[in-house]
């Protein structure tokens, strides 16, 4: 009888994924970023990677990063994947949303499971997350559109955004809540949605040079078509002045070229970083530290040509040489 309750024990911890073929406690951590399409939440994922291997080895367990999203953007299939992992009892799920409503369900869905849930990037406010880890982005969008001010003043502006995922909708805001409040003289004439197309990106903004001959500016909420080698190819720098949330290697250039005037980097290290350790101490039952509304807001650095390399060499020591 003892031998037989031993192994149903010994099968039941085995189910649960609480320990491993070692003896050693795991976790399986599932990081799920909008789509896969989008370069910015790699440089999260080796956050995450790599603060995985370092609690690991500090407090003497395993953890496994699961990495699943949508190709491309369908808030639809990223519930799913939500849903599926939560029904796997993985350890906890961070998520950066696509759109609010559909992962609303999604997310209590996997609480109400028993799995810790926190947001990284976009959030979904009114969900049962635990946390989020990310960019204040009505910020984000006021110093964006505060940089471009400083420099034109006054015209033509346009704003490019991606999806409707509530973290770009806010920046859009942002943007639009700066100019009117400190830069009255600068018309906003039209607001472009690329779908997080990098192609698409980049037609849109060759059709608004074409649109509008007296452009004064261009502020992108997110940096698809900076993260192509000729996204800006259609913007003289010397009438239209862009800036650009985002500023991964294949930015750099234009700053270097002088067709963006700033790059505004958020913490991406941070998304994975802070979510595995969100996660994991969600997973050991211990309360986090978050600001209101259970926000941990990310720090953005603005980066020119006066500050440029200083930042490539910090962007090397964190991920290496830019491939």
């Amino acid at each position: 009888m003892k031998r037989l309750l031993l192994g149903l024990l010994v099968l039941a911890l085995a189910a649960c994924g609480d320990s491993s073929s070692t003896g050693k406690k795991k976790y399986r951590f599932a990081l799920i970023p909008k789509m896969l399409s989008n370069d910015v939440f790699n440089y999260g994922r080796i956050g995450a990677e790599k603060t995985a291997k370092d609690i690991a080895a500090k407090e003497n367990c395993e953890i496994e990063i699961v990495w699943q999203a949508p190709a491309q953007s369908n808030p639809a299939q990223q519930a799913s994947i939500v849903q599926t992992l939560a029904d796997q009892k993985v350890s906890g799920i961070a998520v950066s949303v696509d759109e609010a409503n559909t992962l609303r369900k999604a997310i209590d869905y996997a609480v109400d499971k028993g799995v810790p849930v926190t947001t990284f990037d976009s959030d979904a406010p009114g969900s049962k997350r635990k946390a989020f880890y990310g960019t204040d982005d009505l910020e984000c969008g006021e110093k964006l559109a505060h940089y471009l001010g400083t420099l034109i003043t006054k015209g033509k502006v346009i704003i490019q955004t991606g999806t409707d995922a509530p973290n770009l909708a806010n920046r859009v805001k942002g943007a639009q809540d700066c100019f009117k409040a400190h830069f009255p003289g600068i018309e906003v004439v039209q607001i472009y949605k690329c779908n997080d197309d990098l192609q698409k990106a980049i037609q849109q903004i060759a059709g608004a040079v074409s649109t509008y001959p007296d452009l004064a500016g261009m502020v992108l909420v997110g940096g698809w078509a900076v993260f192509g080698d000729k996204g800006l190819d259609a913007v003289d720098p010397a009438k239209t002045k862009v800036v650009s949330c985002d500023a991964l290697p294949k930015g750099w250039q234009y700053v270097e070229n002088g067709k963006a005037s700033m790059l505004l980097a958020q913490d991406l290290w941070g998304w994975g970083e802070q979510s595995v350790r969100l996660l994991k101490d969600l997973a050991d039952g211990k309360t986090v530290q978050t600001g209101a509304d259970g926000r941990i807001n990310g720090k953005l650095e603005e980066v020119t040509k006066a500050n440029l390399e200083a930042f490539k060499k910090q962007w090397a020591e964190r991920y290496g040489a830019p491939k």
